[in-house]
């Protein structure tokens, strides 16, 4: 019987770092065997790109140990994406720095580069219906977004904007709110589209965090409003290159939508709305295993980690194993001389 492979992986995010091991299965699917996730401390990670290496590195370093504590699993090996960092010869300089962060005891930990992974996660989101009609995958993070298009017989057209869910709830922190606030006010009662509220002149009351503490308000329509605004521009930086190349003139075109900024209410709709084709939110349930921890990993905020766990090859447990012995040694003439020693000592 051949022994399982485990993969060990770090999405690195402008919101969040989430690692994950996962055992690859012979039907070709993953089971999650333990994930761990961290909110990115802030101008850590600006637009996908990470500005300060040790920070992040220290937040992996935690988070691996968290992962070999969950699944006593050791690794030597990790494969590390960021949409900002994607040449091997930066994860080797990672590597050595890696070793030295927070403390003196060194660590050593292997970084493999993804490089194509916006390829791998449109093999993996994509049906085969859309990859012959055409399919345009959009990956919406907290940073920027990513979009790759992809039709039978034609070279994939991809690309980024430097556009996200973050900068939706900035532009709400105008109001005085502090950023997380204005996150989760985005998250609970933002919509993609203000003529479908039910109650569009509804008012919020906001008391801002600052230095001027002064009571306001905004009405579902003006918030919505803010919102459609940054969703319009993402969707035009994308659409207006895609439609020159006359690839979504076909009705049998699909819109795949995929990362946690793509769950804001009624995006899919308004996709569908302005481009008149279908649009659907990606769906990983063909590819993880039917256990409680691995379904609940099929969430649009973790499929930039599926999709690297699924296309890792290489096994990234360590069989190392530790070299510490108690008293020397397991023999007992070895166990009753430090037991007589030990004795001696508190007796003298």
């Amino acid at each position: 019987m051949s022994k399982p492979t485990y993969i060990a992986a770090i999405d690195i995010g402008t919101h969040s770092i989430i690692g994950a091991i996962a055992e690859k299965l012979p039907n070709k699917t993953i089971k999650i065997l333990g994930i761990e996730e961290t909110i990115t401390r802030p101008n850590a990670v600006v637009e996908g790109c990470v500005k300060d290496i040790n920070s992040v590195l220290f937040e992996i370093k935690t988070l691996c140990k968290k992962l070999t504590n969950q699944t006593n699993i050791r690794i030597n090996k990790l494969y590390l994406y960021s949409s900002g960092l994607t040449k091997d010869n930066n994860y080797k300089e990672w590597e050595l720095l890696f070793a030295n962060v927070n403390g003196k005891r060194k660590e050593s930990l292997s970084f493999i580069a993804t490089p194509n992974l916006l390829t791998s996660k449109a093999d993996l989101f994509l049906t085969p219906a859309e990859q012959n009609n055409g399919g345009l995958f959009i990956d919406m993070g907290a940073g920027s977004t990513s979009y790759i298009l992809r039709t039978k017989g034609e070279k994939d057209v991809k690309g980024m904007v430097n556009i996200g869910g973050f900068l939706i709830s900035n532009d709400l922190t105008y109001k005085g709110l502090s950023f997380e606030y204005a996150e989760k006010l985005k998250k609970k009662l933002g919509n993609a589209q203000p003529h479908k509220l039910e109650f569009p002149n509804k008012y919020i009351s906001l008391k801002p965090e600052g230095p001027f503490d002064i009571n306001q308000s905004i009405s579902l329509h003006d918030l919505s409003t803010m919102i459609e605004d940054r969703v319009n521009d993402t969707a035009r930086k994308i659409l207006s290159k895609l439609m020159k190349t006359g690839l979504l003139s076909s009705s049998d075109c699909k819109i795949v939508l995929s990362g946690g900024a793509c769950l804001l209410k009624n995006l899919p709709e308004w996709y569908a709305e302005k481009t008149h084709l279908e649009v659907r939110i990606a769906d990983a349930i063909n590819v993880i295993n039917n256990d409680e921890l691995s379904q609940s990993c099929n969430k649009p905020k973790y499929h930039t980690l599926l999709s690297m766990l699924l296309m890792g090859t290489e096994d990234c447990r360590s069989e190392k194993r530790s070299s510490w012995r108690p008293f020397g040694g397991f023999n007992t003439t070895n166990i009753n001389n430090r037991l007589d020693d030990v004795m001696g000592y508190i007796f003298e």
